[in-house]
């Protein structure tokens, strides 16, 4: 329980943070509450996607010739065993799979839940009316889908916790999907909402990749900070950015 009470204080700072963003024109009455279990909902349903597509992958590395002999307890560990040991060859061609994988099953997959989560609820008339609104609407649904994946990941363990709290990611990475989402509105153009999904979804997994590749190798620990480091000042400057926009009413336009 305390554990999952430390993951929690940034997320809801950067909730308080955005609502007093919106003092003057406030979201429509329970916005915020449904963009926050949006986010929910797009975490259940990533990891859904991803479980999902964890099995479809481990079926076809198995292959239909072996599948039979996976009732048997020694044969399927056997043939469990062949595939970790294939998988954590850093090959070329693994590498380039792995990171295929990761980018469909994680970061496409949780951007893209983010999305469509925060778009659901923008569908109604009055909830966001300008490029900002937009933003912050993104911003939110994220921020309830860390809160949602920080008590599962931190249930326990305090260090992982600490670590969650300060690395509220998806936060960043909404606010480059917002950011891009409204360019394509203010410009009319769909490209730039390609961007909004590519661009995050791409830094999103670079980062799980750089940890996957640790998971494999401890000598990649190296690039795990430095993709830690990379992703702190980034959430540093879309801070300062979002502040920056919100006071000088540099994305107060409609869309």
């Amino acid at each position: 329980m305390l554990a999952m009470l430390i993951s929690l204080p940034v997320s809801i700072g950067l909730l308080i943070w955005i609502s007093r963003m919106k003092k003057q024109d406030p979201f429509p009455r329970y916005t915020f509450l449904k963009l926050i279990i949006a986010g929910i909902i797009a975490e259940i349903l990533a990891g859904l996607i991803t479980t999902i597509g964890g099995v479809i992958n481990l079926l076809i590395q198995i292959g239909p010739e072996q599948l039979a002999l996976m009732t048997d307890t020694d044969s399927a560990l056997k043939i469990l065993q062949q595939i970790a040991e294939a998988n954590n060859d850093l090959t070329a061609q693994n590498l380039l799979i792995s990171f295929i994988r990761t980018f469909l099953l994680i970061g496409l997959a949780e951007e893209l839940m983010k999305f469509f989560g925060a778009k659901i609820v923008m569908r109604k008339p009055g909830t966001a009316n300008t490029w900002m609104d937009a933003l912050l609407c993104f911003a939110i649904a994220a921020i309830g889908f860390q809160l949602f994946e920080d008590m599962q990941y931190a249930s326990g363990n305090i260090v992982t916790a600490i670590f969650r709290a300060l690395t509220p990611f998806h936060f960043t990475f909404a606010v480059i999907m917002g950011y891009f989402y409204g360019m394509g509105k203010v410009k009319k153009s769909g490209l730039y909402t390609v961007f909004a999904l590519v661009v995050p979804a791409w830094i999103h997994t670079m980062y799980d990749f750089s940890i996957n590749l640790m998971t494999r190798n401890e000598n990649f620990v190296v690039l795990v900070l430095a993709m830690n480091l990379f992703l702190f000042i980034l959430t540093v400057i879309a801070v300062l950015q979002l502040r920056r926009w919100n006071r000088e009413g540099t994305l107060d336009i409609s869309i």
